[in-house]
């Protein structure tokens, strides 16, 4: 039967199944027929081509799965340790430039006389002393929307973000999947500002030592180098009490994950550096302006800057020919005062003295909305008959009964819960849900159908759940 929707249900715990991006999340799937099922999947992988874990919260994970799952896992990661990783840089730093190699393939780095043994591999060479102090200049992105989704700040929005948080006074920066902000505050001693960078990408073991990056999954609070990596975050938390937090998470991610995240963050710094259980710990999330109702959501304290955040390798959200016509879709959510937070004036921000905030030029005050109402670059107009600023190409439909598009297609349909039709809730609170459905009630009604399951899987997670449980009966010896 073919599935409504899917929400967050069960954030990520370590009693929970486990796949190799660490313990997985609770999910549950809303079925047409009402009724729902609650799984385990990863929580940092939307497909589940990049990350074939699934199960059913109605059936256990034998001993023999978890053992493979975590063979999977010390076969991803387990390589080579951080120290050793980063013992090499030392080494290369004192060689020539010329003589200076990094495999993209392996992802090491290497010395030009060992080049013989990765003529195969395709190789970066030479490498400058700046290339190594800030490597994400010349790694070759991580591009997966679904996955990492790696796009990287342009260096004038790393000024502008780094000079956000010389504002709010920081002494430490927990640069949370946001490697140019580390590179930068790490390359430049006269900032006065420590940063721990803690991101998805293990290539960075390679260039940082394990007291200024930790591999990590944002979307679990999962830390691959286990006690000691923990050791690591606490004693990083402990010894900022002026902490700032910068953030640039994939935008496909989900953001209740995010939230619980940052939440327990904000947690273990109040206790590690012996705060007031009130401290508010200082935030930039970097998130797209047509998002902000998820990020407020899941995190109410958060309030949208309008300054428009660039990328050097992303499609549109960047300066140039390929770019967005009115600038980037990307703005910075925060905790902190905006009327503190000045934006470069020779970028055309100015001061609203109304707002008591710098907005973007082309972001009018409307007089009848008290406020600077703009959130995609262009100057919004104000509708009398919606009672709200709306964009300046949107025309009033009756039918409609509010602005839309003049292309649009008109409809009536209200939005409510698509379950009962009811209009006060949503389907993940409608009282009329039916029970999950547990897996041997699933298979019951197949069996009544005389459905047969195809001897051949009809996806690469299917095959590889086909192949694990093969291997789970040839080890249990069955």
């Amino acid at each position: 039967m073919a599935a409504r929707g899917v929400a967050v249900v069960g954030v990520a715990s370590t009693e929970n199944p486990a796949c190799v991006h660490g313990p997985t999340v609770v999910f549950e799937r809303f079925l047409q027929d009402g009724s729902t099922r609650r799984f385990y999947a990863c929580a940092a992988c939307r497909d589940r081509k990049d990350c074939a874990f699934f199960l059913w919260a109605d059936q256990t994970l034998s001993h023999t799965k978890r053992r493979l799952w975590a063979d999977l896992y010390t076969a991803a990661w387990s390589k080579i340790p951080h120290r050793e990783r980063y013992k090499k840089l030392k080494a290369v730093r004192r060689a020539a430039a010329g003589d200076r190699v990094y495999c993209k393939t392996c992802c090491v780095l290497l010395l030009a006389s060992e080049r013989e043994s990765h003529l195969s591999c395709s190789l970066t060479t030479p490498l400058t002393d700046t290339q190594l102090a800030q490597p994400s200049t010349f790694l070759p992105p991580k591009e997966n929307a679904k996955v990492e989704a790696q796009y990287l700040f342009s260096a004038r929005s790393v000024e502008v973000l780094v000079g956000l948080v010389k504002c709010v006074g920081a002494s430490g920066v927990l640069c949370v999947g946001a490697p140019r902000i580390h590179e930068a505050l790490t390359s430049t001693p006269a900032l006065r500002m420590a940063s721990l960078l803690m991101d998805i990408d293990d290539r960075y073991c390679s260039f940082f030592p394990p007291e200024s990056f930790l591999h990590y999954n944002m979307f679990n609070h999962h830390l691959f180098g286990g006690t000691a990596a923990h050791d690591t975050y606490l004693s990083f938390l402990a010894a900022n009490e002026k902490l700032v937090l910068v953030s640039d998470p994939p935008f496909g991610g989900r953001m209740e994950l995010l939230a619980h995240t940052l939440h327990t963050i904000e947690a273990d710094w109040r206790t590690a550096a012996a705060l007031d259980p009130q401290a508010t710990l200082p935030v930039f999330l970097v998130f797209p302006y047509f998002l902000e109702a998820q990020v407020v959501a899941s995190l109410p304290t958060l309030a949208m800057m309008d300054y428009q955040v660039d990328y050097d390798n992303h499609p549109i959200y960047s300066k140039g020919p390929k770019g967005m016509k009115h600038g980037s879709a990307v703005r910075v959510f925060t905790n902190q005062p905006l009327h503190a937070l000045p934006l470069p004036g020779e970028e055309g921000y100015r001061w609203c003295e109304p707002c008591r905030r710098w907005v973007h030029h082309a972001n009018a005050h409307c007089e009848v909305c008290r406020a600077c109402t703009s959130k995609d670059g262009r100057t919004y107009k104000h509708c009398d008959e919606c009672e709200r600023c709306v964009k300046p190409a949107w025309v009033h439909c009756a039918t409609c009964g509010g602005c839309r598009p003049p292309d649009h297609q008109c409809s009536t349909l209200p939005l409510g819960c698509y379950t009962c039709g009811d209009l006060d809730h949503k389907h993940l609170a409608c009282p009329k849900r039916k029970r999950s459905v547990s897996s041997r009630e699933s298979k019951k009604k197949k069996r009544k159908k005389g459905s047969k399951e195809s001897a051949v899987p009809g996806s690469l997670a299917d095959e590889r759940h086909r192949d694990l449980d093969i291997l789970a009966q040839l080890v249990d010896g069955k």
